[in-house]
Protein backbone atom coordinates (compact mmCIF):
# COMPACT_ATOMS: atom_id res chain seq x y z
CA UNK A 1 0.00 0.00 0.00
CA UNK A 2 3.04 2.25 -0.02
CA UNK A 3 5.11 3.28 -3.00
CA UNK A 4 7.81 5.74 -3.93
CA UNK A 5 7.00 8.50 -6.41
CA UNK A 6 8.73 11.26 -8.28
CA UNK A 7 7.20 14.52 -7.11
CA UNK A 8 3.83 16.10 -6.54
CA UNK A 9 2.24 17.25 -9.76
CA UNK A 10 1.88 20.94 -10.51
CA UNK A 11 -1.91 21.21 -10.40
CA UNK A 12 -2.32 23.26 -7.22
CA UNK A 13 -5.19 25.21 -8.75
CA UNK A 14 -8.55 23.61 -9.29
CA UNK A 15 -8.69 20.92 -11.94
CA UNK A 16 -12.33 20.51 -12.91
CA UNK A 17 -13.76 17.05 -13.40
CA UNK A 18 -17.35 15.92 -13.92
CA UNK A 19 -19.91 17.37 -11.51
CA UNK A 20 -20.78 14.21 -9.65
CA UNK A 21 -23.64 13.74 -7.21
CA UNK A 22 -22.71 11.90 -4.01
CA UNK A 23 -25.14 9.06 -3.34
CA UNK A 24 -25.56 6.21 -0.87
CA UNK A 25 -25.43 2.48 -1.58
CA UNK A 26 -29.01 2.56 -2.87
CA UNK A 27 -28.28 5.40 -5.23
CA UNK A 28 -30.12 7.97 -3.15
CA UNK A 29 -28.53 11.41 -2.70
CA UNK A 30 -26.37 11.86 0.36
CA UNK A 31 -27.74 14.55 2.66
CA UNK A 32 -25.03 16.67 4.21
CA UNK A 33 -26.97 17.06 7.45
CA UNK A 34 -27.22 13.27 7.80
CA UNK A 35 -23.47 12.65 7.80
CA UNK A 36 -22.20 11.54 11.18
CA UNK A 37 -19.05 13.05 12.66
CA UNK A 38 -17.83 9.90 14.44
CA UNK A 39 -16.43 8.33 11.30
CA UNK A 40 -15.25 9.13 7.81
CA UNK A 41 -16.88 8.08 4.57
CA UNK A 42 -15.24 7.06 1.34
CA UNK A 43 -16.03 7.55 -2.33
CA UNK A 44 -14.03 7.18 -5.52
CA UNK A 45 -13.36 10.42 -7.36
CA UNK A 46 -12.35 11.67 -9.89
CA UNK A 47 -11.21 8.26 -11.17
CA UNK A 48 -12.72 4.85 -10.57
CA UNK A 49 -9.66 3.82 -8.57
CA UNK A 50 -8.87 6.95 -6.56
CA UNK A 51 -10.45 6.97 -3.07
CA UNK A 52 -11.49 10.17 -1.32
CA UNK A 53 -12.46 10.87 2.26
CA UNK A 54 -15.76 12.61 3.00
CA UNK A 55 -15.75 13.94 6.58
CA UNK A 56 -18.20 15.83 8.72
CA UNK A 57 -15.92 17.57 11.20
CA UNK A 58 -18.82 18.46 13.48
CA UNK A 59 -17.77 22.11 13.51
CA UNK A 60 -17.26 24.82 10.91
CA UNK A 61 -14.10 24.68 8.85
CA UNK A 62 -13.62 28.23 7.55
CA UNK A 63 -11.89 28.98 4.28
CA UNK A 64 -8.96 31.31 3.86
CA UNK A 65 -6.12 28.97 4.75
CA UNK A 66 -3.13 29.55 2.51
CA UNK A 67 -1.35 26.29 1.87
CA UNK A 68 1.81 25.32 0.05
CA UNK A 69 1.93 22.14 -1.99
CA UNK A 70 5.09 20.05 -2.10
CA UNK A 71 6.05 21.69 -5.40
CA UNK A 72 6.22 25.06 -3.60
CA UNK A 73 3.12 26.55 -5.17
CA UNK A 74 0.69 28.35 -2.88
CA UNK A 75 -3.06 27.91 -3.05
CA UNK A 76 -6.13 28.80 -1.03
CA UNK A 77 -8.26 26.14 0.60
CA UNK A 78 -12.00 26.69 0.07
CA UNK A 79 -13.23 25.55 3.49
CA UNK A 80 -16.07 23.25 4.49
CA UNK A 81 -19.54 23.09 2.95
CA UNK A 82 -23.01 22.26 4.22
CA UNK A 83 -25.32 24.21 6.46
CA UNK A 84 -22.66 24.23 9.18
CA UNK A 85 -19.64 24.52 6.83
CA UNK A 86 -18.34 21.33 8.41
CA UNK A 87 -18.19 18.88 5.50
CA UNK A 88 -14.83 18.43 3.76
CA UNK A 89 -13.33 16.00 1.26
CA UNK A 90 -9.77 14.99 0.40
CA UNK A 91 -8.10 12.43 -1.77
CA UNK A 92 -7.26 9.48 0.49
CA UNK A 93 -3.80 9.01 -0.99
CA UNK A 94 -0.94 9.98 1.32
CA UNK A 95 1.17 12.79 -0.08
CA UNK A 96 4.31 11.11 1.23
CA UNK A 97 4.47 7.68 -0.40
CA UNK A 98 0.97 7.14 -1.75
CA UNK A 99 -0.49 4.82 0.91
CA UNK A 100 -4.19 4.40 0.19
CA UNK A 101 -7.18 2.40 1.46
CA UNK A 102 -7.74 -1.04 -0.01
CA UNK A 103 -10.58 -3.44 0.71
CA UNK A 104 -8.34 -5.43 3.05
CA UNK A 105 -6.65 -2.67 5.04
CA UNK A 106 -5.77 1.01 5.21
CA UNK A 107 -2.78 2.73 6.77
CA UNK A 108 -4.31 6.14 6.12
CA UNK A 109 -7.40 6.94 8.13
CA UNK A 110 -9.44 9.63 9.85
CA UNK A 111 -9.17 9.75 13.64
CA UNK A 112 -12.18 11.46 15.26
CA UNK A 113 -10.76 10.52 18.64
CA UNK A 114 -7.25 11.08 19.99
CA UNK A 115 -4.47 9.86 17.75
CA UNK A 116 -1.36 8.52 19.49
CA UNK A 117 1.09 10.25 17.18
CA UNK A 118 -0.91 13.50 16.92
CA UNK A 119 -1.91 13.81 20.58
CA UNK A 120 -5.34 15.02 19.53
CA UNK A 121 -8.39 13.97 17.57
CA UNK A 122 -9.88 15.24 14.37
CA UNK A 123 -6.84 14.37 12.27
CA UNK A 124 -6.00 12.20 9.29
CA UNK A 125 -3.02 9.96 9.95
CA UNK A 126 -0.93 7.77 7.68
CA UNK A 127 0.66 5.08 9.81
CA UNK A 128 3.04 4.02 7.06
CA UNK A 129 5.45 6.76 8.14
CA UNK A 130 3.43 8.77 10.69
CA UNK A 131 2.30 11.72 8.62
CA UNK A 132 -0.49 13.75 10.26
CA UNK A 133 -2.90 16.04 8.39
CA UNK A 134 -5.47 18.53 9.69
CA UNK A 135 -8.72 18.20 7.72
CA UNK A 136 -10.11 21.37 9.33
CA UNK A 137 -7.34 23.41 7.71
CA UNK A 138 -7.15 22.06 4.20
CA UNK A 139 -5.35 18.87 5.28
CA UNK A 140 -2.16 20.78 5.95
CA UNK A 141 0.68 18.70 7.37
CA UNK A 142 0.88 18.83 11.18
CA UNK A 143 3.81 16.43 11.50
CA UNK A 144 5.64 13.65 9.73
CA UNK A 145 7.49 13.35 6.43
CA UNK A 146 4.74 14.37 3.99
CA UNK A 147 5.94 17.37 2.00
CA UNK A 148 2.50 18.78 1.26
CA UNK A 149 -1.21 18.57 2.11
CA UNK A 150 -3.59 15.95 0.84
CA UNK A 151 -5.27 16.99 -2.39
CA UNK A 152 -8.60 18.67 -1.71
CA UNK A 153 -11.81 17.63 -3.44
CA UNK A 154 -13.94 20.64 -4.35
CA UNK A 155 -17.47 20.16 -3.02
CA UNK A 156 -20.65 21.94 -4.07
CA UNK A 157 -23.54 22.14 -1.63
CA UNK A 158 -27.15 22.52 -2.76
CA UNK A 159 -28.83 24.57 -0.04
CA UNK A 160 -32.32 23.71 -1.27
CA UNK A 161 -31.86 19.93 -1.25
CA UNK A 162 -29.00 19.46 1.26
CA UNK A 163 -27.22 17.40 -1.42
CA UNK A 164 -23.52 17.28 -2.22
CA UNK A 165 -21.57 17.25 -5.46
CA UNK A 166 -17.88 16.78 -6.21
CA UNK A 167 -16.65 19.08 -8.96
CA UNK A 168 -12.85 18.94 -9.07
CA UNK A 169 -9.54 18.50 -7.26
CA UNK A 170 -6.92 21.04 -6.21
CA UNK A 171 -3.85 21.41 -4.05
CA UNK A 172 -1.42 19.25 -6.01
CA UNK A 173 -2.54 15.94 -7.39
CA UNK A 174 -0.67 12.65 -7.39
CA UNK A 175 -2.82 10.61 -9.71
CA UNK A 176 -0.20 9.88 -12.38
CA UNK A 177 2.25 8.67 -9.74
CA UNK A 178 -0.52 6.63 -8.12
CA UNK A 179 -1.48 4.92 -11.38
CA UNK A 180 2.17 4.15 -12.13
CA UNK A 181 2.98 2.84 -8.65
CA UNK A 182 -0.05 0.56 -8.36
CA UNK A 183 -0.66 -0.43 -11.97
CA UNK A 184 -0.49 -4.16 -11.27
CA UNK A 185 -2.77 -4.03 -8.22
CA UNK A 186 -5.30 -1.73 -9.87
CA UNK A 187 -5.46 -3.84 -13.02
CA UNK A 188 -6.01 -6.95 -10.91
CA UNK A 189 -8.76 -5.30 -8.90
CA UNK A 190 -10.61 -3.38 -11.60
CA UNK A 191 -9.47 -4.83 -14.90
CA UNK A 192 -6.87 -3.56 -17.36
CA UNK A 193 -7.23 0.15 -18.08
CA UNK A 194 -10.20 0.64 -15.75
CA UNK A 195 -8.30 2.53 -13.05
CA UNK A 196 -8.14 5.69 -15.17
CA UNK A 197 -11.82 5.72 -16.03
CA UNK A 198 -13.40 8.95 -14.88
CA UNK A 199 -16.34 8.91 -12.49
CA UNK A 200 -19.39 10.56 -14.02
CA UNK A 201 -22.89 11.43 -12.84
CA UNK A 202 -22.79 9.73 -9.42
CA UNK A 203 -20.26 8.50 -6.85
CA UNK A 204 -21.26 5.98 -4.22
CA UNK A 205 -20.40 7.01 -0.65
CA UNK A 206 -19.87 4.32 1.99
CA UNK A 207 -18.79 4.43 5.63
CA UNK A 208 -15.03 3.91 5.81
CA UNK A 209 -15.55 0.91 8.09
CA UNK A 210 -17.45 -0.80 5.29
CA UNK A 211 -14.79 -0.01 2.71
CA UNK A 212 -11.65 -1.29 4.48
CA UNK A 213 -11.75 -4.32 6.79
CA UNK A 214 -8.81 -3.07 8.87
CA UNK A 215 -8.14 0.60 9.51
CA UNK A 216 -4.78 1.03 11.19
CA UNK A 217 -4.75 3.65 13.95
CA UNK A 218 -1.62 5.36 15.20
Amino acid sequence: MVACFSKQAQATELTSFARVKLVDAQGQPIKASALGSAEAYLFNYPYASTPSFLINLGKPAPDGNKLVASDGNEYAWRGGVGANKSVVAYTAICAHQLAYPTRDASLITYNPNTSEIAGRGGVITCCAHNSVYDPAQGARVLSGPAAGPLSAVALEYDVATDELYATGVYGGTLFDDFFKAYKTQLNAELGAGKARELVTAMAKVVPFAEYSKVRVQC
